[in-house]
């Protein structure tokens, strides 16, 4: 039996360089736009697939533009948001809660949700073996779990989660926290028993399900959370306005780029989708009761 997705990223490589190739001839006396990303921000991608995927997503989209962009992914959260306060980013995506913790240096009105799935708001699963008899969160103490990058929103659900039920945030609750850099990565390693839990969205554990039947019926779900936006696109606040007018029409219709279409599918992008500051409020809130939680626990 093989439950291994079939590996695209040699064929992604190679789409994507030939398109690199067709656009740099391009890339004289445009305006350049520099956005960065961090690799603990990822959801379900090597840092290397995603340079090419967003340099050839924008620049194939902004050829007959005077638009050029340059996509650098940073190794952590903390060397991204350096350079974004430092002034050297025009752009940035982010996890939802680190967009949130730089709010300040970004345009309140310019924010774009990355869908991955069927919904821009993903919801946030937490798995375990049903041979386990695991049924709570209290039973998972001392145990393992693995949690893939780009999952800072699952986690801060976890995190509230558990502080509602009177226990320590995860890196204190669990033995091990295991990381890895795909979903299906950590589904898998749940269902051969080399974790004991594992976070994810609700979609990617959908089409882990679709590919292998006897995946739900070996797992099951104890915890799940509010539909929450995981991954936005936004610009610092004091980058031209009307440069991003330009760009806006054709952030939301990428559907419309047939050469695009294979790379949005390898990677299971479906799009962005403009959004307003009160679309990211859920995700706001939940980190209000973050901190909020944890200021009580270190009281006196």
């Amino acid at each position: 039996m093989n439950i291994h997705p079939i590996n695209h990223h040699g064929l992604n490589w190679i789409i994507g360089l030939i398109l690199l190739a067709s656009l740099s001839a391009v890339a004289d006396n445009h305006n350049i736009m520099r956005v960065g990303g961090s690799a603990e921000s990822i959801y379900d991608s090597r840092i290397t697939d995603v340079e090419i995927l967003f340099t050839v997503l924008f620049n194939e989209m902004f050829k007959d533009q005077n638009e050029m962009f340059k996509i650098k992914i940073y190794d952590t959260d903390q060397a991204l948001t350096r350079e974004l306060a430092a002034g050297n980013l025009d752009a940035v995506f982010m996890d939802t809660v680190l967009y949130l913790d730089n709010f300040e240096y970004l345009h309140p009105e310019i924010a774009f949700a990355v869908q991955h799935g069927q919904s821009i708001k993903p919801k946030y699963i937490l798995l375990v073996r049903r041979d386990s008899k695991i049924d709570s969160l209290h039973e998972l103490q001392n145990k393992k779990i693995i949690i893939p990058s780009g999952h800072a929103v699952g986690k801060r659900f976890l995190d509230v989660e558990l502080m509602h039920a009177g226990l320590p945030v995860s890196n204190e609750h669990f033995s091990e926290i295991r990381q890895t850099k795909e979903s299906n990565t950590a589904i898998i390693k749940l269902f051969f028993n080399q974790v004991d839990a594992a976070l994810v969205t609700d979609f990617s554990y959908e089409v882990a399900s679709e590919l292998n039947l006897q995946i739900p019926q070996s797992l099951e779900i104890i915890e799940t959370s509010p539909p929450m936006i995981h991954m936005v696109i936004s610009v610092r606040k004091d980058f031209p306005r009307h440069r991003v007018d330009k760009i806006f029409p054709y952030l939301e219709n990428l559907e419309e780029i047939p050469r695009l279409q294979h790379l949005r599918k390898s990677f299971r992008f479906q799009g962005l989708h403009r959004i307003s500051t009160d679309e990211v409020y859920d995700v706001r809130q939940l980190s209000e009761k973050y901190v909020r939680l944890r200021s009580e626990r270190e009281l006196p």
